[in-house]
């Protein structure tokens, strides 16, 4: 492909995803004949809630940008370059609510050390949440933190804090059948930890359901995954980790988003063995 070709095929692309953008009802018929669904007219007219004419017209115009067509029957789908364009403009979107909800979270904090491929996956957490402490509760954060915890089935986290009571709580969570509990420090913070802990208790808990690893460098983010939800709190760019604010997710694209991180870090990491 020499440049010129490039350059019409990014005018196309960016041709489409205004024409995508300036309509919902465009985009409306288009996502709702996203996966290979096929679908006349007035099953699209009735699934969208415009009349017919209206479809008509805008079905036209996304045929023009060869978004959708018309099998023999009649039918609309997507063209394979309708698929790929309406499911690029679904994460755009997403991604765009994900940051401009949280505008000040995300300019607030050090993301340096996300992975590029979750930072292009950032709008899996548009449906999320921001809890802050109080003035006169600062660690009411990680207070809310530690119960959603209690009602978890199974608990991944990557940790470069140490909070005095962390250890004990993780080891009474063992007792409670939450399978598994994996978690990621650093070095200082695994210091901390077996300072704090008592060693026949905490070993007990590695023969169970508990995996400890140790990561050497830093990451300038504390997060968590569980069954249900995912929590991260970051660093500020001075290097100072922001007690005060954390992000909370139920969604099932958030979960996925945390599994992803974990996954990305625990390989960089050592098994810790008393």
């Amino acid at each position: 492909m020499n440049e010129t070709e490039s350059k019409i095929e990014n005018t196309e692309v960016e041709q489409i995803l205004r024409l995508l953008s300036c309509s919902d009802l465009r985009n409306n018929l288009a996502q709702t004949l996203r996966n290979g669904k096929k679908m006349t007219l007035s099953e699209l007219s009735e699934h969208v809630g415009a009349s017919s004419p209206a479809c008509v017209h805008a079905l036209r115009e996304l045929t023009k940008e060869h978004v959708t067509r018309q099998d023999e029957k009649r039918n609309y789908l997507l063209t394979n370059i309708g698929e790929i364009v309406t499911r690029k403009f679904k994460e755009i979107n997403a991604t765009i609510t994900a940051l401009s909800q949280h505008r000040e979270f995300w300019l607030d904090h050090d993301l340096s050390d996300i992975p590029k491929h979750l930072l292009d996956k950032i709008g899996y957490l548009a449906d999320s949440a921001i809890i802050s402490s109080t003035a006169t509760d600062l660690f009411s954060v990680f207070n809310a933190f530690f119960i959603l915890l209690e009602n978890s089935k199974e608990i991944r986290g990557i940790s470069p804090i140490f909070i005095g009571d962390m250890t004990t709580l993780f080891i009474k969570l063992v007792d409670k059948d939450i399978d598994p509990i994996e978690l990621i420090f650093t070095p200082d913070v695994l210091d901390a930890m077996l300072k704090t802990a008592d060693r026949k208790d905490l070993r007990n808990a590695l023969e169970k359901n508990l995996k400890i690893f140790k990561i050497e460098k830093q990451p300038n983010f504390a997060a968590t995954v569980t069954d249900y939800f995912f929590f991260i709190g970051f660093f500020k760019p001075d290097g100072q980790f922001d007690w005060s604010n954390g992000l909370l997710s139920y969604s099932p694209d958030a979960l996925t988003w945390g599994q992803e991180l974990y996954a990305y870090y625990v390989e960089k990491a050592e098994a810790v063995i008393l």
